[in-house]
This record gives C-alpha cells, structure tokens and sequence, in this order.
C-alpha cells in the first residue's frame, strides 16, 4: 500500500508539471498569434498557430486509441516542439548553435522508438497482435525512421513553398538528419529488445513499463 501511495503521489506531481508545461507554452503561442495579427505579421501568425496545433498531437493520440501516454513522454513532445519549432526556427538557434540540429535528431531517434514501444503495447493488451521481442524493436525502430523520413519531406516543402532555409545545406543536411536519427533510434531499439528478453535491466524501461501499466490499467485487466 505504501508503495502504491508512493507511485500515486509521483504521477501527480508529473502530472501538475505536464499541465502547467503545457498551458504556460500554450498561452506563449497564443500571445504571440495576437501579437503577430497585431503586426500584421501573417507568416509568424501561421508559424505560431501550426505550432499551437502541434502540441494538441499527443492528446488527440490518446484519445483516438483510448490509452494514456505516461506524462513524462507528453513533457518530452513539449520540450521537443519548443526547442525544434520555438528555439530552432523562431529563435534562430539552429544558425547560433551548429550542433542544435543534430541535438534535435538525436533526440527524435530517442523519443519516437519509445513511442513504437508503447504502440505496441497497446496493440498487444489489446490482443490485435503478439509480436516476439525481436519485432517489436523492429517497429519501433521503424516508426522513428519513418517519422525522421517524414519530418525531412516536411522540411523540403516548408523550403519549396514558402522559401524558408529548414534544410540549411540541403541533401548534407538532410543526409545527417538521417544517419543521425537512425543510429540514436537503432541503440534505442536495441536497448529495448535487449530489455525485454531480459539480458540487460534498464531502469529507464522499468519505470516507463511501470508508469504506463499504471496510467492504462484497463489495457492489462485479465
């Protein structure tokens, strides 16, 4: 029972921190879209509400397949969106800063495996499918190549249609993005599968397992 009230009183503290995140950095956009109106300012209004948008993502996620991401995954999305979207393009970091680029991709090669995990878990309790370990690293290590491929094209088209400078140096930029994604999402997705045939203990995975098994209790009823 301790244990329980423990756990209990940790998810709530995360979770007040998730609220709070997400509502300061919401009221930010929405500040800056009437700022931006005011101005006249029409690109950085568009930028601003694709942003606000953006941030809705993980709750229309949840909602559409009825399970809840644990809050830290949903602080993670958050910091993404403000350090790729705010700091990055906004703020010009990507032109300050050499490696915030690859730092970014890095990271996506890192959060969205864990997202293929989680996915999976889901399709599993669910009883839609049984993958063995092995291939459930594959499809999470898929689902972050594939969302890296998609970010890329997203960044060619900003550039083509509206003459933003998204891929800096082009094919090398988007050749790095790749490689960079690919390789943080192959250790990911190695560590997990290593995890879940027990041959190394990660404690990272633990609590993750934990937390969501805690916040998705209908998922694991017998």
């Amino acid at each position: 029972m301790e244990r329980i009230l423990m756990n209990r009183a940790e998810m709530d503290g995360v979770d007040k921190f998730a609220f709070w995140l997400s509502t300061i950095f919401r009221l930010m956009l929405i500040i800056g879209c009437i700022v931006a109106t005011l101005t006249g300012n029409w690109m950085h209004l568009g930028f601003f509400i694709y942003v606000l948008v953006v941030t809705f993502l993980p709750s229309l996620i949840e909602k559409r397949y009825k399970f809840k991401f644990p809050n830290e995954f949903e602080v993670l999305i958050m910091l993404y969106i403000y350090a790729s979207l705010m700091l990055g393009e906004y703020g010009e970091y990507f032109e300050i800063f050499w490696w915030w680029d690859l730092f970014l991709h890095t990271s996506l090669g890192i959060i969205f495996p864990a997202l293929g995990f989680i996915l999976v878990y889901v399709l599993n309790s669910e009883h839609q499918v049984n993958l063995s370990p092995f291939f459930i690293a594959l499809f999470s290590f898929s689902i972050a190549v594939s969302f890296g491929a998609i970010w890329e094209i997203f960044e060619y088209v900003m550039d083509g249609l509206f003459g933003l400078n998204m891929q800096k140096s082009g094919l090398v930029d988007t050749m790095w993005d790749l490689i960079v994604e690919t390789a943080s999402a192959f250790l990911m997705s190695t560590m997990g599968y290593l995890y879940l045939k027990k041959d190394i203990h990660v404690n990272l995975f633990k609590n993750a397992e934990r937390k969501f098994i805690e916040r998705n209790p209908r998922l694991f009823r017998k």
